[in-house]
C-alpha cells in the first residue's frame, strides 16, 4: 500500500513539475514575444494563462502586456481589469505587482500625483526590500515616451538593484537604459545595456537597444554593428529588422532600407499595425511599390486615417498627384488636429504642384504655394519647399515673385546667403527688368565669388546700361567691369569657348568707348580686334574697324554688342559650389 502511494506521490509530483515547466516556459514565450512585437501571440500566451492558472502573476502578466502596446500605445481598460482580478487573488493581502501595475495605470492616465503616493504606499507595505517591487516601480517610470519621470525611474531601479546579491535579470537594467534615453544620456545607457549584454540574455533585445543609442547618437556606423549582433542573436527578431530599415533611409541606401522593412515585416504578425510600421518604413526607403502593395491589402478594412495621409503620400512621389491630393485632404479633414504634421502641408502642396492640368494651372500653383508656406511656418525642413515654390514660380515666369522670394529666403534663413543665392536674386531682378536692384544684388554676388566666377561682372555690367532705358550711355558707365572682367579672368578662362563671346563683348564695349569718349582709334581698332578675335560674328565690331578704316565713324550707340539682352540667366560657365 505504502509503495503505490509512494507512486502516485512521485506520479503527481512529476505531473505537477512538467505542468510548472511548461508554465514558465510559456510565460517566457509570452514575453518573448511582446519584446518582439508579435503583439497577437503575446495576448494569446497571456490570456489563456490567466484563465486556466488564474494566479496573481498571471494576470499580472496579463495587464502589463495591455501597458506595453504597439507604438508606445496602451488599453488602460483591460490593464485594470487584470490588474484588479490579480491584486483579489489574495483577499487579506492585496497582491503588491498588481497593485503597481494599477499604480502605472493611474501614471499613464495622467495622475501623476495619485501615482505616486500609490507607490509610496506600496513601498511603505513591502518596507523597501521587494526588490521586483521597486524595479516595476521604477519601469513603470520609464514605460511611456510621452509620459515619464526618468529620474524616478532611475532611483527605484537602482535602489532594487542594492538589494540583490545575485544581479542576474537583464530586465533591470534594460529598464534602466531606457530611462537613460529618455534623459539623453547615451553614455550611461550604454553601461546600464553592457552590463545586461554581460548576462548573456536577451541579446537580440540588448543589442538592438545600444544601436539605437548610437543612432541617436549619429553613429550609424557603430548603430549598424550591433544591430547586426542583434539579428544574429535572433534572426526572427523583427526590431531589429525596422531600426535598421531606419538606419538605411538615413544613409540615403533605400534598396537596402526596403528590403529590412520587408523582413520585419515578415518576421513579424503582418498584423495591420504591422503592415502599417512597414508600409511608412516603405514610403521612407523609397519603396512606392512595395508600400502601396501592402497598404492595399489593409485600407478597407483598416478605420486609422493614416491609411489616406500614407496612400496620398505615395501617389504624390508616384507622380499620381490629383489622387494625392484627394487623400491628404482627406486624412486632413479626417484625424484630429494635434495628429497633423508640418509634413501633410507640404505635400499637399507637392501633390498640387505636379497636377498635369493645363486649364486649372495656375489655380493648383496658388494653392501648392500656400500650403508649402504653411509646411514651412509650422517647421518642416524635410523637403526644400522655398526651392519647390521658386520653381514654381519660374515655370510661371513669374519673375518678381520669384525675385520676393529669394529676399525672403535671405531675410529669414538663419545662415547667411551665399553666392549662389545672391546671383540668383540678381539673375530674377534682371529677367523682371528691375535693373537698378540687378545691378545692387550683383555686386554682392561678385564680392562673394571673390573672382572664382567672373560671369556676375558681365551681367551687372550689362544691368547698368539696361538701367538707362533711351537715354545714351555717353560716359561708359560700366566700363570699369569689362576691364576687370578682361584684366582678372585667368587664361584658362580666356581660353575657354564658352567664354569667348562675352570676351567679345567686353572689347567691344571698350573699344566705342575708345572711340567715341578717349578718341583713340588706335585704341578702338585694337580692342575691336581683339572683340573678332573671340567673336568673329561680332557685326558691331568689324562695323567700327570699318568705319575706322572708311571716312565717317559709326554713330554713337553703345548698346553692348551681341548676345547681351535683358534675359538674366547663367551663362558665362557654371556656377562654381558654394
Amino acid at each position: 500500500m505504502n509503495k503505490i502511494l509512494k507512486s502516485l506521490a512521485v506520479t503527481a509530483m512529476a505531473v505537477l513539475t512538467m505542468s510548472f515547466q511548461t508554465m514558465a516556459q510559456t510565460v517566457q514565450d509570452g514575453l518573448k514575444n511582446l519584446e518582439a512585437e508579435r503583439y497577437n501571440a503575446a495576448e494569446t500566451i497571456f490570456k489563456q494563462l490567466a484563465s486556466s492558472a488564474p494566479t496573481a502573476e498571471n494576470y499580472y502578466n496579463l495587464g502589463y502586456f495591455y501597458l506595453n502596446l504597439q507604438d508606445d500605445q496602451f488599453d488602460l481598460v483591460k490593464a485594470t481589469d487584470a490588474f484588479t482580478k490579480g491584486a483579489a487573488t489574495n483577499e487579506k493581502k492585496p497582491d503588491p505587482l498588481n497593485r503597481v501595475g494599477l499604480a502605472t495605470v493611474k501614471l499613464l492616465s495622467g495622475d501623476r500625483v495619485g501615482a505616486k503616493a500609490d507607490f509610496d504606499l506600496i513601498k511603505k507595505d513591502t518596507k523597501n526590500k521587494n526588490a521586483d517591487v521597486l524595479f516595476r516601480i521604477g519601469e513603470a517610470y520609464a514605460l511611456n515616451a510621452k509620459i515619464n519621470d526618468p529620474a524616478e525611474a532611475v532611483l527605484n531601479i537602482q535602489a532594487a538593484l542594492d538589494l540583490q546579491k545575485v544581479k542576474n535579470n537583464p530586465d533591470f537594467y534594460i529598464a534602466m537604459a531606457k530611462a537613460y534615453l529618455i534623459k539623453n544620456d547615451g553614455g550611461a545607457a550604454m553601461t546600464a545595456l553592457e552590463n545586461a549584454a554581460n548576462m548573456g540574455q536577451k541579446l537580440a533585445v540588448i543589442k538592438t537597444l545600444m544601436g539605437k543609442v548610437w543612432y541617436q547618437g549619429k553613429q550609424y556606423q557603430k548603430a549598424q554593428g550591433f544591430i547586426n549582433e542583434a539579428i544574429t542573436a535572433d534572426p526572427t527578431y523583427s526590431p531589429g529588422y525596422f531600426l535598421l530599415s531606419n538606419l538605411f533611409t538615413t544613409f540615403g541606401k533605400y534598396k537596402q532600407a526596403a528590403e529590412n522593412a520587408k523582413l520585419g515585416l515578415d518576421n513579424s504578425e503582418a498584423t495591420p499595425a504591422a503592415k502599417l510600421r512597414y508600409i511608412k518604413l516603405a514610403t521612407a526607403s523609397k519603396d512606392y511599390d512595395g508600400a502601396l502593395n501592402v497598404l492595399n491589402q489593409i485600407f478597407d478594412a483598416e478605420k486609422d486615417p493614416i491609411k489616406f495621409r500614407l496612400k496620398g503620400y505615395i501617389q504624390t512621389e508616384k507622380g499620381e498627384c490629383a489622387e494625392g491630393v484627394k487623400n491628404i485632404t482627406q486624412f486632413l479633414t479626417q484625424a484630429a488636429k494635434e495628429r497633423h504634421l508640418a509634413s501633410d502641408w507640404g505635400m499637399l502642396g507637392r501633390a498640387y504642384a505636379c497636377i498635369k492640368d493645363d486649364a486649372n494651372k495656375k489655380l493648383n500653383d496658388s494653392l501648392a504655394i500656400i500650403n508649402m508656406d504653411i509646411a514651412v511656418e509650422k517647421g518642416d525642413s524635410t523637403f526644400d519647399y522655398n526651392g519647390a515654390i521658386i520653381n514654381t514660380y519660374k515655370v510661371a515666369k513669374n519673375w518678381p515673385k520669384v525675385a520676393e522670394r529669394y529676399e525672403k529666403n535671405i531675410a529669414t534663413s538663419k545662415k547667411p546667403a551665399d553666392a549662389t543665392v545672391y546671383y540668383n536674386l540678381a539673375d530674377s531682378y534682371m529677367r523682371a527688368r528691375n535693373f537698378v536692384k540687378a545691378d545692387t544684388v550683383y555686386s554682392k554676388a561678385i564680392e562673394l565669388y571673390k573672382d572664382i566666377w567672373m560671369f556676375p561682372h558681365i551681367q551687372k555690367a550689362r544691368a547698368k546700361q539696361y538701367a538707362l532705358g533711351t537715354t545714351v550711355d555717353s560716359t561708359f558707365l560700366a566700363a570699369a567691369l569689362y576691364e576687370r572682367y578682361i584684366n582678372v579672368s585667368t587664361d584658362a578662362m580666356k581660353a575657354d569657348v564658352k567664354n569667348a563671346k562675352y570676351f567679345s563683348e567686353a572689347y567691344g564695349y571698350l573699344g566705342y568707348k575708345a572711340l567715341l569718349v578717349e578718341k583713340n582709334p588706335a585704341k578702338a581698332s585694337e580692342f575691336m580686334n581683339f572683340a573678332l578675335k573671340y567673336d568673329p560674328t561680332n557685326t558691331k565690331a568689324t562695323q567700327v574697324l570699318q568705319s575706322i578704316s572708311g571716312t565717317t565713324p559709326p554713330a554713337g550707340t553703345t548698346t553692348p554688342p551681341n548676345n547681351a539682352t535683358p534675359n538674366g540667366g547663367t551663362s558665362g560657365g557654371t556656377q562654381p559650389k558654394n
